[in-house]
């Protein structure tokens, strides 16, 4: 359910894999602690004040909309929505493609329903792996996949309750992605498994994803669109003033060498 609009980095950067199809993808492997900086990330969506560096590391914040209105949609069962979204939703990305690999985040997620904190692998092309913690399930996290331009939504997600209060402390979530199957980690604990294999029909169609992709960060507000905040389990309410917050300790890219020219 991850929404973002690839920035021109991005895409250039997947330009250059596709117009050196010999090639190996350029990769960089490395652990940023967000704590020193920014590192080799670049803010793709927000406004500036909606995050900073601090002792703990990357912060990303929500704020408010400057009116608070809210709404309900009559063709969507009068679902409840916000007329207006925040401001920031502030949203990172890293400076090179992984083409398989594995990323691990370390984060404290947001805890406000209708608030969505993202860790993502995001292709040009429309491939897409990602965590995405709820604000109002601190007990759960949900993974998914999408191939291609044309994403079917709620086929290869998964809801997964775990042991963990994602919104209180800093907590580990891993992906490891080979052309054979992708792994989901949260703390070291293994909590699903997708395999390439079982991934096509009986036409030999596979929707798993096999390009390039770009490792992005990110805090957003679900509540604009009633079927989104719907699913998020918004929308956010604004009137009882507290501050939404996401804090990034580190990120750690793994480049797989077979497949990326790895930095």
């Amino acid at each position: 359910m991850y929404i973002s609009n690839l920035s021109l980095c991005a895409v250039a950067l997947f330009g250059a894999v596709a117009s050196a199809a010999t090639t190996l993808n350029q990769c960089t492997s490395g652990t940023t602690k967000f704590s020193e900086g920014l590192g080799d990330w670049t803010e793709e969506r927000g406004l500036t004040n909606g995050w900073k560096i601090t002792d703990q590391g990357l912060v990303m914040t929500l704020e408010a909309p400057k009116k608070i209105v809210r709404m309900t949609n009559s063709s969507d069962n009068n679902n409840p929505y916000n007329k207006y979204a925040s401001p920031t939703s502030p949203n990172f990305i890293y400076s090179t493609l992984l083409h398989y690999g594995s990323v691990s985040f370390d984060l404290q997620a947001a805890g406000k329903a209708g608030a969505v904190t993202a860790a993502v692998l995001l292709a040009p092309g429309g491939d897409e792996i990602d965590f995405e913690m709820l604000g109002a399930d601190h007990n759960k996290v949900q993974t998914n996949f999408f191939y291609g331009s044309n994403p079917i939504y709620g086929v290869n997600s998964a809801d997964t309750e775990v042991n963990i209060n994602t919104a209180s402390g800093t907590h580990n979530y891993t992906v490891d992605w080979s052309p054979e199957r992708i792994e989901f980690f949260v703390d070291g604990k293994l909590i699903r498994t997708v395999e390439n294999k079982d991934d096509c029909d009986k036409n030999g169609d596979c929707t798993y994803p096999t390009h390039a992709a770009a490792v992005q960060i990110g805090l957003w507000d679900s509540s604009a669109v009633s079927s989104t905040t719907e699913w998020a389990k918004g929308p956010i309410d604004w009137t009882t003033g507290e501050t939404i917050s996401a804090t990034v300790k580190s990120v750690t890219v793994n480049c797989n060498p077979k497949y990326n020219d790895v930095n």
